[in-house]
């Protein structure tokens, strides 16, 4: 999303507009938990349908301390790792000879 400033959009020095990201906490359970630590590498784009899940707990000094997660129901594949971007796409293995 584009950083905002007094309501206005920024932009760099070429004119270009600076965009901030949103880093969020997503947990995954069970199958799908272990699908994504299969298939999901650093750098890859993930659609996550899921709920948000606020908490609550008082750290060691006392403080109250306030958090949110998005716990995944649907995790949808955007994208490949960028190191198998390169590779065919294709999923059938050709040196496999199935015996008739």
């Amino acid at each position: 999303r584009p950083r905002l400033a007094e309501g206005r959009v920024q932009r760099d020095e070429n004119g270009y507009r600076v965009m901030d990201t949103e880093w969020h906490r997503i947990t995954c359970f069970n199958g799908l938990g272990k699908t994504v630590a299969e298939h999901c590498a650093k750098g890859m784009k993930v659609l996550v349908h899921g709920r948000i899940h606020y908490t609550k707990w008082t750290d060691a000094t006392g403080t109250d301390r306030y958090g949110c997660e998005i716990i995944a129901e649907k995790v949808d594949f955007l994208s490949r790792p960028k190191s198998a971007e390169g590779q065919d796409p294709e999923l059938v293995d050709r040196d496999d000879e199935i015996p008739f």
